[in-house]
């Protein structure tokens, strides 16, 4: 279902609305403008308001992370373990299926229908057969692969070919940025080059990093399946990568660039928390059911939370998750993790992703003078006092998006 904007003036009130900026508001509204921007988001709804009925409004979610490629996938790839069999298969099925902009194109739709406004999306192509131009809310990161030495200069003429575009690094209304794909898939000299060129054109960079027991089995003693999976595929060399090396390593060099995502960060140690936290311009992308997925030990969001870091949520793609809803991972959150506080994961899900995007002065907050681009829920439960018992009760459902 669809809210739109109209060209007029429009007064709409909820149940709840949920500023995020601000405590949630029983029974308010929120006055769009004929810009499609907030005017203002009232207390009490003034007369003549248009009732949604037993709906909250929320913030439009931001995906931080994910990979609309495999969209088209309708469950996720497996076997899940080893991770090494799991990289093997959707290896397989991205030279098998070809061209993705069908998934793409998909992906965006259904992100659409998940209340999603802004999404950080893992690039494989140039064109813009992969992304419509006319995107709104995204960011392209440029996925860069390249163990072998021999393929460093042609994979840095591909992140520079990316970068070149008219308006400051952006294509339609996206945002380009880079992504080193991995410490176990780029080249260690590749990575500082390509650190280099994010600084030299202020691009943002993300990178998987710290995601499995098997990276840090790699980089620690270059040893274990993704070394035997690089090998298979002919692209290992023994010393590549230098023995005692840790996901540390990789933060550091990204310590002065404008804005760094870490991708999945499912096994940062202390030390690489505390780093993380103290730098506005990194974020941790959690991925939550893709973590579930895999059967991973405990993620440590909580931890950089409670040291004052950046978590933003991410749903990876449909190669490991059911679905690319934001709007999900924080129900499944909300029940494994009961004792959190409800209004934190609702900031983790849109005004964190915001930020972590370089995007909090449209999106993320129901502010006066922000995009309108907020999701309407249809609540599962009513009678409560408490906002987020309606809220996040399980049968609470995306039913529509705000559009500008």
């Amino acid at each position: 279902m669809q809210f739109p904007v109209k060209h007029s003036r429009q007064i709409l009130q909820a149940r709840w609305i949920y500023p995020v900026a601000s405590e949630p508001i029983a029974h308010g509204a929120i006055e769009i403008a004929t810009d499609g921007r907030i005017a203002a988001v009232h207390r009490r709804a003034p007369r003549g308001a248009e009732d949604l009925g037993d709906v909250a409004i929320v913030p439009g979610f931001i995906n931080v992370h994910t990979h609309l490629e495999f969209s088209d996938l309708p469950v996720p790839l497996s076997p899940a373990l080893p991770f090494a069999a799991w990289l093997h298969a959707l290896i397989g099925y991205r030279r098998q299926r070809g061209d993705g902009a069908i998934a793409i194109r998909h992906g965006l739709e259904e992100s659409r229908q998940c209340g999603t406004v802004a999404f950080g999306e893992i690039a494989t192509q140039d064109g813009p057969a992969e992304m419509p131009a006319d995107v709104r809310g995204g960011v392209l990161f440029r996925e860069l692969i390249g163990l072998p030495p021999e393929m460093v200069n042609g994979q840095l003429e591909i992140a520079e070919r990316f970068l070149q575009t008219d308006g400051g690094g952006r294509t339609g209304s996206a945002v380009r940025g880079i992504s080193p794909h991995a410490p176990y898939s780029v080249h260690p000299r590749l990575f500082e080059r390509l650190v280099a060129l994010a600084a030299e054109r202020r691009a943002p960079l993300t990178i998987h990093l710290a995601e499995t027991e098997a990276e840090l089995q790699l980089l620690r003693e270059g040893q274990g399946e993704l070394v035997d999976l690089l090998s298979g595929l002919g692209v290992w060399r023994d010393g590549i990568v230098p023995l005692g090396t840790r996901p540390f390593d990789f933060l550091r060099p990204l310590a002065a660039l404008e804005r760094v995502i870490v991708a999945h960060g499912n096994y940062l140690d202390d030390e690489e928390l505390d780093f993380v936290a103290a730098r506005r311009n990194m974020a941790v992308a959690y991925c939550p059911r893709t973590h579930a997925y895999f059967g991973h030990s405990d993620h440590p969001w909580q931890k950089l939370l409670a040291r004052g870091g950046l978590v933003a949520i991410g749903t990876d793609g449909r190669c490991s998750n059911p679905d690319l809803s934001v709007w999900n991972e924080l129900l499944y959150l909300h029940g494994r993790f009961p004792q959190c506080n409800p209004a934190i994961l609702l900031q983790m899900g849109t005004r964190n992703g915001a930020r972590a995007l370089g995007m909090e002065a449209e999106l993320g907050t129901l502010e006066a003078g922000k995009t309108a681009r907020a999701a309407v829920v249809r609540l599962g439960q009513i009678g409560s006092d408490d906002p987020y018992t309606e809220l996040f009760h399980p049968e609470s459902r995306i039913v529509g998006l705000l559009s500008d």
